[in-house]
């Protein structure tokens, strides 16, 4: 049995063949042999050909037995699918087909002509009359892209997973205002607030203090408000006319003024003066300082918004805010003798404005983000990454006189409730809510209808994009109502203007009335 194994499948013919070689050769070399020497080597051959014989019998039965187990492992998967055959669902593998025909833009004759079936056969599928035949299933899985396994459960593919992310509805009436970059800055000024607050605050109590930057957010007024507790240190530089505030937890400010805030749960206005001529000082100055420098001089808080003018209490509520107002938050998370609370600073829309407009974040337009931080991404040359295959518009407008000045705001003919396009290869296979996935844009698919009549074969057109992904053809074949798709653009940033292909303009997605619109922001040449 070792011959057998050693020598594989074709072991009969070669050892068949190896045998008549051995044979002839030593009749020859032996010639000269003497009769009786040649007869007792003629029976040791005799001999020994019945001995290979019996070996080649044992292959052949090895052989056999192999073929024998084939066959057996072949019957047992035609079995097993016959079996599985039994066991379909045919009103979800019915409902999986159809969806799947539909994404494709197939007909029914269509479908059945590539599965070499009747187009009476498919329709029988699709209303749960019956099962498609396990010898059609692997077709049926290549048109669609899909797994046997798929079709026979009845169940799509997995889509893009989104476990583990933050997932909210995007409210496009109240948009990320503030891109990434101008966060980025505030961050690194919330970095130096802390690093100066961690050297001062631990001399003036003997204590040690450890601040860090937690967060960098932006809010509406009224979120902020009341998401802070009832009963704080707040500070309030002239918020109203383009200041900003300061609020500190109620424990970590007693902890800081040596108070046991479970013993001593009201604020006075002595801690309040107290706190700001020993520790709101401190923080006001940095930013003070921060401000003028970012902004060569053009803006200098230490006048506008003047820690003797600033206006102290014992909570949020009495804060004179238009709540629906967009607001840039840094918050600061600090442990001092045990006790952990928050610091935030509210920057204002208005000083926001005001900081932009005087440079503090930087030459944006010209690619320079931040005066302090320069980014920018670079792709790994030997990387193979997916073209971008999938689309999320608004939808395609006819193109004839359409103005793309900056400044200019195109109404869309889409309403606000409606859901945003899924386009591919120039098909709309989705509609589908829009949403943040962590930073970035998603959908939410909705329930899919008869979309396959949406087909886009204009040459000149308006298309005004929100984003797009690179997907595989399983993660197309994937997505169904309630699965979720992840665009590679970022939540908040500017939609893209496209003109027959091509890249036009950029713009901010607002609302008019009840309609989407875009303000054209830049125009490209």
């Amino acid at each position: 049995m070792r011959i057998a194994r050693g020598m594989g499948k074709s072991c009969s013919t070669k050892l068949g063949h190896r045998c008549g070689v051995w044979g002839t050769q030593k009749l020859c070399t032996k010639a000269n042999m003497s009769d009786s020497t040649q007869n007792s080597t003629l029976i040791n051959h005799a001999l020994g050909y019945k001995t290979r014989l019996c070996v080649l019998l044992l292959v052949l039965q090895a052989e056999i037995a192999e073929a024998m187990i084939s066959l057996c492992a072949v019957g047992r998967r035609h079995v097993n699918l016959r079996h599985k055959e039994k066991s379909m669902n045919a009103q979800k593998t019915g409902i999986l087909i159809y969806e799947m025909r539909t994404r494709k833009g197939m007909t029914q004759k269509e479908l059945a002509e590539k599965c070499n079936v009747s187009d009476k056969a498919v329709s029988k599928w699709e209303r749960g009359e019956g099962c498609p035949d396990v010898t059609v299933l692997p077709k049926l899985a290549e048109v669609f892209g899909v797994e046997v396994e798929s079709i026979m459960n009845g169940e799509f593919p997995p889509s893009q997973d989104v476990s583990g992310k933050t997932i909210k509805d995007y409210n496009f009436r109240q948009p990320d205002r503030y891109p990434r970059y101008m966060q980025r800055e505030l961050w690194l000024l919330g970095e130096d607030i802390c690093q100066v607050m961690n050297q001062e605050f631990s001399v003036i109590i003997n204590d040690r203090c450890d601040f860090h930057c937690d967060n960098v957010d932006q809010l509406c007024n009224g979120e902020f408000l009341h998401s802070i507790p009832q009963k704080c240190f707040f500070y309030d530089f002239d918020f109203a006319n383009g200041g900003f505030t300061v609020e500190i937890d109620m424990q970590l400010a007693k902890a800081l003024l040596k108070q046991d805030a479970a013993k001593y749960d009201l604020i006075t206005e002595f801690d309040l003066k107290v706190f700001k001529d020993y520790f709101l000082k401190i923080i006001a100055d940095v930013v003070y300082k921060n401000v003028q420098k970012q902004t060569d001089g053009k803006i200098e808080l230490s006048k506008k918004c003047a820690i003797e003018n600033v206006a102290a209490s014992s909570t949020g509520n009495n804060s004179r805010q238009k709540e629906n107002l967009m607001m840039l938050l840094v918050s600061m998370k600090g442990v001092v003798g045990g006790i952990e609370g928050f610091i935030n600073i509210q920057f204002s829309d208005a000083i926001i404005e005001d900081m932009l407009m005087s440079g503090y974040f930087g030459d944006y337009g010209n690619g320079l983000v931040g005066n302090r931080i320069k980014f920018q991404s670079l792709s790994n040359i030997k990387s193979h990454e997916l073209p971008e295959n999938i689309f999320v518009e608004f939808g395609r407008f006819r193109a004839e006189n359409v103005n793309l000045e900056k400044g200019t705001v195109l109404i869309l003919d889409k309403k606000e409730t409606e859901g945003l396009n899924v386009v591919y290869e120039n098909r709309v296979i989705h509609t589908g809510k829009t949403v943040a996935i962590d930073d970035k844009f998603g959908i939410e698919i909705a329930e899919t209808t008869q979309l396959n009549e949406i087909v886009y074969d204009e040459k000149d057109y308006i298309s005004v994009r929100l984003g797009s992904a690179s997907l595989t053809k399983e993660e197309i074949a994937g997505l169904h109502q309630g699965a979720y798709l992840i665009l590679k653009q970022r939540a908040g940033e500017p939609s893209q203007i496209i003109r027959a292909g091509k890249l036009v303009a950029r713009g901010e997605i607002c609302i008019a009335t009840d309609t989407f619109a875009i303000r054209v922001m830049e125009v490209c040449e």
